[in-house]
């Protein structure tokens, strides 16, 4: 039977033991219920932002999260009678910097030396993080899918009120179906590069360009107009609608051209659609079937913002604001 070595001199002192725990994010503190005064090694020190050893715990209290304290303060108390283990999380400080912590020991005699109670903090910022972000991507998620198949089946109601034939809704249904697929890869990647938004520019270009082809296209969005993910397919929608409309009756049915710009200016986004008529004079949308209710239902409701489409001899011009961000 091998004998357990016996730790002994330097192999085994309290600086050799501090820096153990230290390392592993653990420090070392103390309080007196009856003098309400805290003791805090160099770790819990650092924790806390103070210089001396022993403070008032009131102080350390004014530290601690709003939003944490009153719930804090009752734990901390509550241990200095309940002999029972305890651990209880809190944050030090405000906002994204804040540092979580999590106080644990033994309450009551059987924690108590003296007239001083003894009990750790431990360093749980990374974990409390990592949940929290955990937890936003599932509600993220959740909300994803709920308005995805909110438009799905808005899509497939008015999509079958103005079908003339099961093969034209079918393939009505898909092509749009087919361009929120684009819209989500989109947001996808720009969430898997930690962007968390995606430039109009390269989604107007992925929905234009099977038409380029056909007809003179310019796209000239700004670098600085962008929309984060949960508005990727409002987006991507309007594009849709006015590029079918103008493989109809405009400038994408062969021969026309396209010119799209947008920028951000004093808070507001603006995009300007301005396209010629092709040059076989065909029928001119009457800006009363689903594109318009879409656009409406989209650029008002959803975005908040309003817009203005003229149709002309000349052709199609549209312009839109909405609020920014």
């Amino acid at each position: 039977m091998v004998e357990e070595p016996e730790l002994i001199g330097e192999e085994w002192t309290l600086a050799s033991f501090n820096g153990a725990i230290h390392r592993g994010g653990v420090g070392l503190w103390a309080w007196s219920p009856t003098r309400r005064l805290a003791q805090l090694d160099s770790l819990c020190r650092a924790f806390w932002g103070m210089t001396e050893a022993v403070v008032p715990i009131d102080e350390l209290f004014a530290r601690v999260n709003a939003e944490d304290r009153d719930g804090m303060i009752r734990d901390w108390m509550a241990s200095a009678d309940d002999p029972h283990a305890y651990s209880f999380d809190f944050r030090i400080g405000d906002g994204p910097e804040a540092r979580w912590i999590s106080a644990r020991g033994v309450g009551g005699e059987t924690g108590q030396v003296g007239e001083w109670v003894q009990a750790i903090f431990l360093d749980i910022t990374e974990r409390r993080r990592a949940e929290e972000a955990e937890r936003l991507l599932a509600a993220e998620l959740a909300h994803r899918v709920s308005n995805m198949f909110t438009v799905a089946r808005a899509l497939t109601a008015i999509v079958a009120r103005d079908a003339t034939s099961t093969p034209l809704f079918a393939e009505d249904l898909s092509r749009r179906f087919g361009i929120l697929h684009e819209a989500t890869t989109l947001a996808t990647r720009s969430h898997s590069l930690d962007q968390g938004s995606v430039r109009l520019q390269h989604l107007a270009e992925r929905i234009l360009m099977p038409y380029r082809d056909g007809a003179a296209i310019t796209v000239a969005i700004a670098d600085d107009a962008v929309v984060g993910p949960d508005r990727v397919n409002d987006y991507a929608m309007i594009f849709h609608e006015l590029a079918t409309n103008s493989a109809k009756y405009g400038a994408l049915s062969g021969g026309g051209s396209l010119h799209l710009k947008g920028g951000v200016e004093d808070g507001a986004l603006t995009l300007t659609w301005n396209e010629t008529a092709a040059p076989a004079g065909g029928p001119k949308a009457d800006g009363t079937g689903f594109g318009s209710r879409l656009l409406r239902q989209t650029i008002e409701r959803s975005l908040g913002g309003r817009f203005e489409r003229v149709i002309d001899a000349d052709g199609l011009h549209f312009d839109m604001t909405v609020p920014a961000g």
